[in-house]
């Protein structure tokens, strides 16, 4: 997925010795430099006029929707609101590379009349109406329906139901496995977009093996029912075949860096892209939840939108799962704008 401009934010991951890892996404190098989480805090919010309002501490994210939720700010001490920490809608930040800040168009007063939120009561927190009432207090308007709403389906973007939000510093370590009760591993890392809302994968390590990371689209994975761990449905031989984040270490002067493995197709080798902009990021969501609705077996496709153009791409077990798929592409987009790379039958891969 090639990202476009800077995210300050790009990624949060667990070590071998579960330290907590800040990684920050540039082009060429896909998702970016590794830090330590001990710096997360010093991601600095300042309004327009340069006034420092506090720093980033956690973010709420809602995986059912693929969604950063809120972006958690702990106040600076010269605002005199006892070091308190404030939700913030994501799109209400505005990415400033050049000082590596972010900044929010409201005032000191705006920002310090903001609701306190206490972390440690987390259900009271992560609760609909108070999510809701950060958003207003920023003059954002909402994703998910309110108390009350209804869905239109005729808005170009509905609103759907808020899921289960959870602070990404608790996806961290969270173990996942199948619906049958096989595991694969942990969480290790989270790819995400502030600035557009989104979570875009999520890296998981595989049990004994500091090497093997497998991709997954956020929206592939769901909260156990007492929500102490992640499921995915795939079973162990489909998880292999989960593309791998391949991390080079530091060494002979040379930063830490990523690269991700591309999902192939029939037609390309190349590397799956998705564009920033909302509507493209839209697009691709909701393809890719209009197919799990349906149940098909579609556990090797990805989505990708770009500028507006869908591309299918990986395999399934049959013609007819080829077929469902595309016209679900095309129910969300419009024939012209589909690519379909699709092959049915697992690819064969050359030894060479």
């Amino acid at each position: 997925m090639k990202l476009t401009h800077l995210l300050l934010a790009a990624a949060i991951a667990a070590s071998a010795a579960s330290q907590g890892l800040w990684a920050e996404a540039t082009t060429p190098k896909r998702l970016g430099k590794e830090k330590a989480f001990a710096e997360y805090n010093k991601i600095v919010v300042q309004n327009l006029q340069g006034q420092t309002l506090g720093r980033i501490v956690d973010l709420g994210v809602d995986l059912l929707n693929g969604r950063i939720v809120e972006v958690f700010v702990a106040s600076d001490s010269f605002l005199d609101v006892g070091g308190k920490i404030v939700a913030v809608p994501p799109l209400a930040f505005v990415p400033d590379p050049a000082n590596e800040v972010y900044r929010l168009d409201v005032s000191t007063d705006t920002f310090q009349s903001a609701a306190g939120i206490d972390l440690s009561r987390w259900v009271e927190a992560g609760h609909r109406a108070h999510v809701a009432a950060a958003y207003h207090h920023f003059g954002r308007e909402t994703y998910f329906l309110e108390d009350g709403d209804t869905a239109n389906p005729k808005d170009a973007r509905p609103k759907v139901a808020l899921g289960y939000v959870e602070r990404s510093s608790k996806l961290l370590d969270l173990p996942v496995g199948n619906f049958h009760g096989e595991k694969f591993g942990k969480v290790w890392s989270l790819t995400l977009d502030i600035p557009k809302g989104r979570i875009l994968n999520v890296i998981i390590l595989s049990p004994g093996n500091l090497e093997t990371k497998s991709i997954v689209p956020a929206l592939s994975l769901a909260f156990n029912a007492a929500r102490d761990a992640l499921l995915l449905d795939d079973t162990k031989a489909e998880f292999a075949d989960q593309p791998h984040y391949i991390y080079t270490a530091a060494a002979f002067g040379n930063d830490a860096s990523y690269e991700r493995e591309s999902y192939q197709g029939p037609h390309t080798h190349v590397a799956l892209e998705q564009g920033s902009s909302y509507f493209d990021i839209d697009r691709t969501v909701r393809i890719s939840r209009d197919i799990r609705a349906a149940k098909i077996g579609s556990r090797n496709v990805q989505v990708g939108t770009l500028d507006g153009r869908v591309t299918l791409r990986g395999w399934v077990n049959t013609e007819a799962d080829k077929i469902r798929i595309l016209a679900l592409a095309v129910a969300a987009s419009r024939f012209e704008l589909v690519d379909d790379q699709i092959s049915v039958g697992r690819p064969i891969v050359s030894s060479k």
